[in-house]
């Protein structure tokens, strides 16, 4: 599993960014750090099938990547009381179901085989721009917290039968 390039670096660039992101008050400078961490989600992956450098390693961390920023950026609007519990449960379910089936792949050595799919990337474009929202307007977030569990219930099901598929058929595709 090749590990070093530049789409995988620029998926890594969000693990500072998140810790950056705790350390600021300042709503501007973390729209900012938002900004390029969304730009770098788009770059990395644009990157990796422009130079054909797609690899099984950054199928893994740009997701992985992807969580660690808005878990950390949706943890600490919820820290600070500008999200509620629920919401923030809301808007990290599809998250929690994805960690609990890749995990259980794995444990299983089932022969199923994750790749990004438009439910997942619909959940991540609402998770990041109610984060943008919970900065600029936090008490306009309740839409995109519904979006996001709507989204992330389509997510959950389209996965699920894609797993199911990969395995019925025996492929390693999903």
């Amino acid at each position: 599993m090749r590990l070093v390039s530049w789409p995988n670096a620029i998926s890594l660039l969000r693990v500072p960014l998140a810790a950056l992101f705790l350390t600021l008050d300042d709503d501007g400078a973390r729209a900012a750090i938002l900004a390029v961490a969304a730009f770098s989600d788009f770059a990395d992956g644009w990157l990796a099938r422009r130079t054909g450098e797609t690899t099984r390693a950054g199928e893994i961390l740009d997701p992985l990547t992807d969580k660690a920023f808005l878990v950390t950026a949706l943890v600490s609007f919820a820290l600070a009381g500008r999200l509620e519990a629920w919401e923030l449960l809301v808007l990290l379910a599809r998250d929690v179901f994805t960690v609990a089936a890749f995990l259980t792949v794995l444990l299983f050595r089932l022969p199923v085989r994750f790749r990004a799919r438009l439910g997942g990337k619909i959940v991540t474009g609402v998770q990041i721009i109610a984060v943008l929202v919970l900065l600029i307007r936090p008490d306009r977030v309740a839409p995109l917290v519904a979006a996001a569990g709507a989204a992330g219930l389509f997510a959950v099901v389209d996965y699920t039968r894609a797993g199911l598929r990969a395995l019925r058929a025996g492929t390693r595709n999903t």
